[in-house]
């Protein structure tokens, strides 16, 4: 395996495994692996210690799997078996992940009983009426940005269609050799330009979900909850925006090597750049801002107010099914984002269009 695409690697996948081992300090402080408690609740000692049991467990464990793929990612000769090592590996971070979650949350609905103002407080929840007036996201004129990129790469290509290559290089492996390439058609030509609209709409798509989600604002106290949910939308509606211009300019630039094709280092060193890119600024993201804006000027001292308890439509503490919730989206209990309110049928429409969206990517750019 080169030498740099593993480095790239290492930057990529540090950050996710950090991440993913330390969630439990990112979530909102009324929530607890996916159960409601007080702020004051999630402040105790004894979830003080099953968040650091589950930081060090996971790092332990995703560790170890990170070191055995580098390796057998190094050891591989192929670009078969190189995939394969990385397949196995997110297969089995994603496995490990959804069995600590499911361990920890049966855990902590084991122990909400005996916790500090656990049933006897009388939950409560905060609504902000003005709340939608207030600028949480970025303006989506920010996109034509994106446009007036996608606009240009498609001009260039059009106009200098005759000086494009007859074959064209489309895939490389981790050494930077050519192990796909296609006849020049204006199909292959202008596959990167659709990619480019596929994406920029969803990225759009993205910013107005960031908008219309659920408020979620905490009676302990409403005006720094609410404070802090608005600073959350607009940070994570400017990655939105950071993230899909990052992927259309790496489409360009996919572009670009057809016209004059360029050193294969030097496509290498692009093409897993914006990906680690894009995952850094994320996971900085997550440990500056946290779930809901939760890290922004976190107070030295919890509230001891019960949040309205709605376990009962989190379902496993993490997929939220409320038939009576008018809501598409809300706030992930274990997570950074956004998630859909699955007895909601527009959810499911806008999966499904996801899926679809997905699906022909694949096929075109088979």
């Amino acid at each position: 395996m080169h030498i740099l695409s593993i480095l790239l690697l290492v930057l990529m996948f540090l950050p996710v495994l950090a991440i993913m081992s330390f969630m439990p300090y990112l979530t909102r402080e009324t929530v607890s692996f996916g159960i409601s408690v007080s702020e004051e609740a999630f402040r105790s000692e004894p979830l003080r210690r099953m968040r650091k049991t589950y930081a060090l467990t996971s790092l332990g464990i995703y560790t170890v799997l990170f070191i055995l793929c580098i390796y057998s990612a190094f050891r591989s000769e192929g670009d078969i078996e190189q995939n394969g090592a990385l397949g196995i590996y997110v297969s089995m971070m994603v496995v490990v992940s959804i069995a600590l979650n499911l361990i920890f949350y049966f855990r902590m609905k084991k122990m909400r009983p005996s916790l500090l103002s656990a049933p006897a407080t009388k939950s409560v929840i905060a609504i902000d009426t003005g709340f939608r007036r207030n600028s949480l996201i970025l303006s989506n004129y920010w996109f034509l940005l994106h446009a007036v990129v996608i606009v240009v790469s498609l001009i260039l290509v059009l106009v200098n269609y005759d000086k494009i290559p007859d074959s064209i290089a489309m895939k490389f492996d981790f050494q930077g050799e050519i192990v796909s390439s296609a006849d020049k058609s204006y199909r292959t030509v202008l596959f990167p330009n659709v990619m480019q609209v596929i994406m920029t709409l969803l990225f759009l798509f993205i910013n107005w979900s960031i908008l219309r989600s659920k408020q979620q604002t905490y009676a302990g106290d409403p005006e720094r909850s609410i404070r802090q949910n608005t600073l959350f939308r607009r940070r994570w509606s400017m990655f939105t925006m950071v993230s899909g211009l990052a992927l259309v300019l790496m489409f360009s630039f996919i572009q670009l090597n057809m016209l004059n094709p360029l050193d294969t280092d030097v496509i290498l060193l692009v093409s897993l750049l914006i990906p680690v890119f894009i995952v850094l600024l994320a996971v900085i993201l997550s440990f500056n801002t946290g779930q809901g804006g939760s890290r922004i000027g976190r107070p030295t001292a919890g509230s001891k107010v019960q949040p309205v308890d709605d376990d009962r439509y989190w379902k496993l503490g993490s997929i939220y099914f409320n038939p009576q919730d008018p809501s598409i989206f809300v706030e992930k209990r274990f997570g950074i984002g956004w998630t859909m309110n699955f007895a909601h049928p527009v959810g499911w429409i806008v999966l499904g269009g996801i899926v679809i969206a997905v699906a022909a990517s694949v096929i075109l750019a088979g």
